[in-house]
């Protein structure tokens, strides 16, 4: 909504003139008083005092509709401030809306407590100082000793105590903080110690809070006390000091009533004023931030029909301020529609920073993201709930239902699009398994459900408006293996569909769906292309690997032959691959001689997304030559019991049996034996007792 609050200027001024009547009306009860008591009492003319009547019951019927208006209107402008400003400010950038949302509540406050009927008062003061001092200036000074007296007493009490009041406030804050956790530890299992130890540290914060406050009381209390005495005193110096002047002469006993009932009501007005000028300052201010903000220069947006699903990144540099290194620096890239991107890095390299800019979640202050040539902060509101979908990496679900979290709270949400939705992100089953269904409250029921399956509704929730652009920040990091194996497939049927996927992986499970890698390192692109490409160039550093040759080493070099895998649908491929590298091993172990070195070299090596080539250098140069062929000869003639071979010639089998191809070349001073694996060739054709030896 652009609507400027500028217009608010031009309702200071009508509501100024009718506070006026409002604050002549106060000086109509001691002029009541004052002809009263002057003229009909001295008189006896009752039709004086009719008249007078008449006159003061119309100006109180005066005084009534002037405020009725005037609360009224004020009324109706904190819904009118609150109804522009808040659009305005959740459409605001991410880091302003918080604080533009606190001046808002500030501003409701100042038209909602009173404190800008007490502002419109303000210009009317003079006139009551005024008709104190026509009356006689000794009311005038009367009325400022009494104002300073109490401010006086409210400055010293402030004094005395703001220390106090600051420490007070700061234990508050730590004991609900406190209270907090607390409550979440005692919440999980293993960690009840945690909570109850959080909950005696509450109890000690709260003591400590209370004694601060105690210290406080008593001049509280005083303050309090004097505020009192001087508020009552008021009153009665002011017909003391009348009195004084009627005896002298110098006022008629109609003015001493009158001077008393003035002097009362500016005394209040004044110091009831002076208290609120805080809260008034602080309530002006907020509107004149709000009216510079609904006034400024409005965002452009743009309501597309469709978008392919191609991105284009240019430049994008995102400051971290204090001389720091950017969070981002210089990030550019390319996709096309249907790809799947991953990010990854170590923590703290910028990725969230990363998925955040590129979906539009915190727009990066430099550089441009461009979905399908449109730039992402000029896309309008229904542009980026239809086109765009996010998942955080732990996404909560909100009070409601599960079929209203589904639908993002869509009124009257169409059912089929909602199970359409869960299917895709494969927990229609779970949720039809619940007692209600899709009408399971998350409020009643807050533990139903554990956080992979939450993360599995909310990605039901992502896709609910089938969107061309899907955003995910580790989205299989709380899936167990079943869990992760159902993500894969989702995101497999969307890839399918078109969608272009953007995710950042800590975990390798879901890396075979990648079509490219990004790493970032330090906010920087360490690396960016195909998924193959990529990969190969991460593991160059990590295809070589040398190992003590004892028992204690074949954990170390099965840890490191799985890690070379990366996809989830690699498992049968990394199984093969570990036991051709443990049957390599023994041999070493088998042929080594006395003397020889008491390490080996183990190099792998992708070769397409199919094959691997792994090796294995021994220094011992063994002669094997002959082994070799006997081994061929022996598996090409199954019937032969490979029990009764030596342990070295049974590796040698297994890993023939295993691989696609097997060499054996030794030279002058060390022996390499090299195998070639595939996904093609499994353990279908091993002997029985060959596959119990595997096992």
């Amino acid at each position: 909504m652009s609507t400027s609050l500028y217009k608010l200027k031009s309702l200071v001024a009508p509501l100024v003139a009718i506070s006026a009547f409002s604050n002549l009306a106060i000086l109509v009860s001691p002029i009541f008083m004052m002809q009263v008591l002057d003229r009909v009492v001295t008189s006896g003319n009752f039709s004086t005092l009719l008249l007078l009547l008449l006159v003061a019951i119309g100006a109180y019927l005066v005084q009534s509709i002037s405020e009725y208006t005037r609360d009224a209107t004020i009324s109706r402008i904190s819904h009118w401030v609150e109804h522009v400003a808040t659009p305005n400010a959740l459409n605001a950038n991410l880091d302003d809306r918080a604080a533009l949302v606190d001046h808002i509540g500030t501003a409701k406050r100042f038209f909602d407590k009173g404190l800008a009927q007490t502002a419109l008062n303000i210009p009317w003061l003079p006139l009551f100082l005024v008709a104190s001092l026509i009356i006689h200036p000794l009311f005038l000074g009367l009325i400022f000793a009494i104002v300073l007296s109490m401010a006086g007493v409210k400055y010293w009490a402030n004094f005395m105590t703001r220390d106090q009041r600051v420490a007070a406030q700061s234990l508050s804050a730590a004991e609900q903080a406190t209270l907090k956790n607390a409550m979440q530890m005692q919440q999980g299992f293993g960690i009840r110690a945690v909570g109850e130890n959080l909950l005696k540290r509450f109890f000690t914060l709260q003591h400590k809070r209370q004694t601060v406050e105690d210290d406080t009381t008593s001049t509280d209390a005083l303050k309090s006390a004097l505020l009192t005495f001087f508020r009552s005193l008021t009153q009665i110096t002011a017909l003391s000091l009348g009195a004084f002047l009627v005896v002298r002469g110098e006022l008629t006993a109609g003015g001493m009533i009158a001077a008393s009932i003035i002097v009362s009501k500016t005394t209040l007005t004044l110091d009831g004023t002076f208290s609120s000028l805080s809260e008034i300052r602080l309530g002006l201010a907020s509107l004149r931030v709000l009216q510079n903000q609904s006034s400024g220069t409005q965002d452009a947006f743009t309501e597309i029909p469709t978008l392919s699903g191609s991105m284009r990144v240019d430049n994008l540099i995102f400051p971290r301020g204090a001389g720091l290194p950017p969070r981002l620096d210089r990030i550019s890239f390319e996709l096309n529609p249907g790809e799947v991107l991953a990010i990854i890095g170590v923590s703290g390299s910028g990725k969230s920073t990363l998925i955040n800019s590129l979906s539009g979640v915190e727009h990066c202050p430099i550089g441009t993201v461009f979905l399908d040539e449109t730039e992402i902060r000029t896309l309008g509101p229904d542009a980026i709930t239809n086109y765009i979908g996010y998942l955080p990496q732990r996404a909560d679900l909100l009070d409601g239902t599960i079929a209203e979290n589904i639908s993002c709270f869509v009124p009257d949400a169409d059912d089929e699009k909602i199970i359409k939705a869960a299917k895709i992100a494969g927990v229609h089953g779970l949720i039809s398994a619940l007692p209600q269904s899709y009408d399971t409250n998350i409020k009643d029921s807050p533990f139903l459900l554990s956080a992979g399956q939450q993360q599995r509704v909310a990605l039901a929730r992502a896709i609910y408006f089938e969107p061309k652009y899907l955003f995910l920040d580790e989205p299989n990091a709380l899936l167990d293996a079943d869990g992760e194996r159902q993500l894969c497939d989702t995101l497999a049927r969307l890839k399918e569909t078109g969608m272009t996927i953007v995710m950042i992986l800590h975990r390798a499970g879901i890396m075979g769906l990648a079509d490219k890698i990004l790493r970032l390192d330090n906010g920087k692109i360490a690396d960016y292309g195909h998924r193959a490409e990529v990969l190969q160039r991460i593991n160059s550093g990590k295809q070589r690997i040398e190992i003590p040759l004892n028992p204690h080493s074949i954990q170390d070099l099965h840890d490191w032959i799985s890690a070379q895998f990366t996809r989830s649908n690699d498992t049968e491929f990394r199984q093969k691959a570990t036991m051709v590298g443990n049957e390599l091993f023994n041999i070493a172990g088998q042929n080594r001689g006395k003397d020889a070195a008491t390490t080996v070299v183990f190099t792998f090596k992708f070769i397409g997304d199919n094959q691997c080539e792994l090796t294995l250098i021994d220094p011992d140069a063994g002669v094997l030559d002959a082994k070799l062929k006997k081994m061929r000869s022996v598996i090409a003639h199954p019937e032969v019991d490979m029990l009764d071979l030596p342990p070295d010639e049974i590796a040698l089998a297994v890993v023939m049996q295993i691989a696609d191809d097997m060499k054996v070349k030794t030279l002058k001073d060390s022996c390499i034996y090299s195998t070639l694996l595939s996904t093609d060739k499994g353990r279908a054709g091993l002997p029985e007792d060959t596959k119990n030896r595997m096992h």
